[in-house]
């Protein structure tokens, strides 16, 4: 039994590396898209936030809400010219 119990662990910790890398990647991206609109590039960092927003909203949709998040970080009227 415990064999089996190793076993699946090792194979939840595998399941759970593509969540984490994504995790990871949209942290960075996150990160990358609020320097752009701070560097007066808010249009095309809003672009690329929906752009990532659709592609995870079904399957990850907690990672869509950071993605929303940083599109009204990017919106707020600092952004505003």
């Amino acid at each position: 039994m415990a064999a089996m119990t190793e076993t699946s662990s090792a194979c939840e910790t595998k399941a759970d590396a593509p969540a984490d890398d994504l995790r990871s990647l949209n942290r960075l991206l996150i990160r990358a898209l609020k320097a752009l609109g701070d560097a007066g590039q808010t249009d095309l960092a809003c672009r690329i936030a929906a752009e990532a927003w659709s592609s995870v909203r079904t399957a990850r949709p907690q990672e869509a809400e950071k993605l929303n998040g940083a599109l009204h970080y990017l919106t707020r009227s600092v952004h505003r010219k």
